[in-house]
């Protein structure tokens, strides 16, 4: 069964916003631990989050785009 092109349209759109709402849990998540966590892993979580930060900024971008 082929799809049409609005229907994969909208699936596309609804795919980036469900990505979207996960990145933004995440990047809380990420947030919150950085604040609950002392000694050598704040570093890495800290590039955690830079990370995180990173495809949060390309996913607004995707959705701009899109």
């Amino acid at each position: 069964m082929k799809l049409g092109l609005e229907t994969l349209a909208g699936e596309r759109h609804q795919t980036i916003a469900e990505l979207s709402g996960l990145l933004c849990v995440v990047q809380e998540m990420g947030r919150r631990l950085s604040e609950e966590t002392h000694g050598e892993a704040y570093d890495l979580i800290r590039k955690l989050n830079n990370l995180l930060h990173q495809a949060r900024s390309t996913m607004i971008l995707i959705q701009q785009a899109a």
